[in-house]
């Protein structure tokens, strides 16, 4: 058996999965076989994609990318296997480009899992931990109230407090 390291992929810039995707998505839409909810899953994906570029430091658009990315294998079968193409040749061409970005998916789901681990600084790489990419980022300890400090501090002993005003009311 073949022994894969699967963190030995390079880690691939966000801007190119989005531009391999769009270009398939795009071809694969061309003919008339592709349904509505094609496209629909599809722009979905691409503008998670596109949020992850926007927000370079949070993982969580790339985790939903990754998340539509790998239902949209079992979604892409659904609707190339429902919608079988005639025999017209762009519509053969559409349906090839659906193939390719079906066969590029589980790729890129890899490589999103690659980015949204760098993104969350898990320095075992994906997927060894894989359920660390949609838990917790790090342990918290409890609440700590700022206003009540474990030791009140005074810098200025000559400011007046509430503690020390003289309130009453003079009248003139």
């Amino acid at each position: 058996m073949v022994d894969i390291d699967l963190n030995s992929v390079p880690s691939v810039n966000l801007k190119i999965i989005f531009g391999v995707h769009f270009i398939l998505i795009t071809w694969g839409i061309q003919g008339h076989w592709s349904p509505d909810s094609y496209l629909f899953y599809n722009l979905v994906f691409i503008l998670t994609l596109l949020w992850g570029v926007h927000c370079k430091d949070k993982a969580e658009p790339v985790q939903i990318a990754m998340l539509i990315d790998g239902v949209s294998v079992l979604l892409d079968i659904f609707a190339i296997g429902m919608n079988s193409p005639s025999v017209y040749a762009g519509e053969k061409f559409s349906v090839a480009m659906a193939l390719l970005n079906l066969a590029l998916r589980p790729i890129s789901v890899v490589m999103l899992g690659r980015i949204c681990a760098d993104r969350m600084g898990l320095d075992d790489g994906f997927p060894a931990r894989f359920g660390n990419l949609f838990g917790e980022r790090e342990h918290r300890g409890p609440y700590e109230d700022i206003e009540r400090g474990s030791v009140p501090s005074r810098q200025h002993q000559n400011i007046p407090s509430t503690e020390t005003a003289d309130f009453t009311p003079t009248y003139h």
